[in-house]
């Protein structure tokens, strides 16, 4: 940010109570000040924090059934049922509401029998759902491994979301993310290339990453516990691409991620509703990028 550029006040709350108070552009240009914004308010991803929530009120279990539930229909009231079920009822409850339950625009494609082989791939995985999480590798390459080795349907998308929900809900930490660069998701990879023009995906990933390091830098949500990293940036960049292309806004994440919970009408469901970040005025922040 330049000595120009308008700025609000801005303060969150990680999981474990502490206030994180800054300053945000209200205009936006660089991608370094688009990642402070998507980080720092959570649209980058609220569920994130609702789940870190869950991890310690209602403990880790419940929290990876919720996890692996996103995990098929990536919608937040089935994954809020799924994991109320216990673990001797949660794949048939999955397969229940298989024909009936909305999708997540990013599992659109979890339907008919291709959607059924992999559900039943994911049972064979882990038939204990509150081991799943717990059978991967603790590297960004062995969750790629494993993924395609025993799992269908689980692309670089979702490999990546494997490697979020460890490492930032489960407290289960990606200790590296080598080879991230060279087997980006289809939209950051050409988001990053919108960003430099004729450059290899990966080279063009690398340099994206390199604008958003700052100093002090910029912390990875929920925890707030070390600056943010490929995954990050990884997440960001399809915000970058959408926002530019779509006009998307800050903001619009969580509010669609909580009218999905509220298709869950229990007292337990507010309460993790509540956990996601606060919702964003729209037009609080204006992009020129």
């Amino acid at each position: 940010m330049n000595l120009y550029t308008p700025t609000i006040p801005w303060t969150v709350t990680s999981p474990d109570g502490q206030t994180i108070s800054t300053v945000l552009p209200t205009t936006v240009r660089t991608f370094a000040e688009f990642v402070l914004v998507d980080v720092m308010t959570g649209d980058s991803d609220p569920v994130y924090w609702a789940v870190a929530g869950a991890t310690r009120k209602w403990g880790p279990e419940w929290a990876s059934r919720f996890s692996l539930a996103m995990l098929t229909y990536y919608h937040t009231g089935t994954a809020f049922e799924a994991a109320e079920q216990d673990s001797d009822h949660f794949w048939n409850y999955l397969a229940d509401v298989y024909n009936t339950t909305p999708r997540g625009s990013e599992r659109r494609h979890f339907r008919g029998t291709n959607g059924w082989t992999a559900l039943d791939n994911l049972k064979r995985f882990a038939p204990d759902p509150n081991t799943f999480f717990l059978k991967m590798p603790r590297t960004y390459f062995g969750v790629k491994d494993m993924c395609e080795r025993h799992l269908s349907q689980f692309g670089p998308y979702f490999q990546l979301k494997v490697c979020d929900y460890m490492d930032r809900c489960l407290g289960l930490p990606i200790t590296n993310y080598a080879g991230l660069g060279n087997n980006l998701p289809t939209e950051p990879g050409r988001a990053a290339q919108m960003m430099y023009p004729n450059q290899p995906v990966a080279l063009a990933f690398n340099l994206a990453y390199n604008a958003a390091v700052t100093i002090p830098p910029i912390l990875a949500a929920p925890w707030f516990d070390r600056p943010v990293g490929p995954a990050e940036i990884e997440t960001s960049l399809c915000g970058w691409k959408t926002t530019k292309t779509k006009g998307n806004w800050f903001g619009a994440d969580i509010l669609d991620k909580r009218e999905m919970m509220r298709t869950c009408p229990s007292p337990k469901a507010r309460e993790m509703e509540a956990m996601m970040p606060p919702l964003v005025k729209k037009g609080t922040f204006v992009c020129y990028l």
